[in-house]
């Protein structure tokens, strides 16, 4: 072979290897876009998930499996605010076992400020080293598989990398872990950039179910308000008018009423105030409350009068029944700012049919319970 063939022979391997080379680089470009392509499609169906659902679970059940889908680690963690200021975990991607060992586990705000400290900022991420010391308190996971690295970009096994979840106003509500990488390494931009977006939408995720919560406490409050009295927390008349017509579609039952009006409720209020009159309506209330079945309903119709309805076989028994225990209930005096109070009551009822007419049912009670208030007046023995 001569010197020129030599020469041209070495320049055609040598553009074969960059061409190769080249190739290998367009692959790994070509490899990057893809699972960078398959990254946004995953947070694309997160994002569905978070806009879709109010079950905070399920939607964080969502973000931790897309992390471990897209941003090329094996465990993803999410801990979020409880109403009692500390972090709980909420749900895993990962092993059973590591779900079995942190689930429902709780972490104080001081912890994470500790470890917030000693963590290096990656943009809206930190990372803390493995040479740092966890706080004594904190319930971690470390992996008994992963290799020691042998560089300094190699991920260790007490590695932590985490991103805060924070609300618009930023108070911090939550915090998205992650672990085990798959290349065993330190993850690079588009890891991190991966990681920050996932971290955005379980933000947003935790601030619509906070936002749902305090909706659905808010309808609860206004609920009860309108169906409640204010002063005893018993049943109002809306509510009461509700039970009963409910009780009209029932063929079956039997359906009594009765009706207590205090007796000489004026005279503590006369006597003692509206404080102690609030005071000994707030203790009767109570006490009777005290005896009324789970299924039936006690109502404060008017300053001093209330009603029980109740369903059932026996009832016109069981309404004799319950008006004795009242009575005797009554007997204890009652304390209020001014002193003791002792309060008696007139007690009347009527049964019938749940289709009969409720308005008739309750009018015959009250009926009979003004005809034991002149029992009472006229100083002569109750009698139901």
């Amino acid at each position: 072979m001569t010197s020129n063939e030599d020469l041209s022979s070495r320049d055609l391997s040598s553009r074969l290897s960059d061409t190769l080379a080249q190739l290998d680089t367009l692959r790994s470009r070509h490899s990057d876009t893809l699972a960078q392509l398959d990254g946004l499609r995953t947070l694309h169906e997160v994002s569905k998930a978070v806009h879709a659902s109010l079950d905070l679970r399920a939607t964080m059940d969502a973000v931790v499996h897309g992390v471990t889908r897209a941003s090329g680690f094996e465990v993803a963690v999410v801990n979020v605010r409880q109403p009692d200021g500390d972090f709980a975990v909420v749900s895993v991607d990962g092993t059973e076992e590591m779900r079995r060992s942190l689930l429902g586990t709780t972490t104080t705000p001081e912890n994470w400020d500790e470890l917030f400290g000693k963590a290096e900022p990656w943009g809206s991420l930190y990372f803390v080293d493995h040479k740092n010391d966890m706080p004594d308190a904190m319930i971690t996971w470390t992996s008994d598989s992963l290799p020691l690295p042998a560089d300094p970009d190699g991920w260790h096994p007490e590695d932590m990398l985490f991103a805060p979840l924070t609300s618009p106003t930023g108070e911090l509500t939550g915090i998205l872990s992650v672990d085990l990488p798959r290349d065993g390494r330190r993850p690079g931009p588009v890891q991190r950039e991966m990681l920050e977006l996932f971290a955005q939408h379980a933000s947003m995720a935790v601030h619509h179910a906070r936002l749902h919560h305090e909706l659905a406490e808010s309808r609860t409050r206004l609920h009860h308000a309108a169906t409640h009295d204010p002063l005893t927390g018993l049943a109002n008349r809306t509510l009461l008018r509700a039970f009963t017509d409910e009780l009209a579609g029932r063929s079956d039952d039997e359906v009594g009423v009765m009706v207590i009006d205090l007796d000489d409720f004026k005279m503590i209020n006369d006597l003692g105030g509206h404080d102690a009159g609030d005071e000994v309506l707030r203790t009767v209330a109570s006490r009777m409350a005290a005896l009324v079945r789970p299924a039936d309903l006690l109502a404060r119709t008017g300053g001093d009068e209330f009603v029980i309805v109740a369903t059932g076989e026996g009832v016109d028994r069981l309404l004799r029944d319950t008006a004795e225990r009242i009575h005797r209930a009554l007997t204890e005096p009652i304390e209020t700012r001014s002193g003791p109070c002792k309060v008696g009551a007139s007690i009347g009822h009527a049964c019938g049919a749940c289709c009969t007419d409720f308005a008739q049912l309750a009018s015959a009670a009250d009926a009979d319970m003004y005809r034991t208030k002149q029992r009472h007046r006229a100083k002569r023995p109750w009698v139901a």
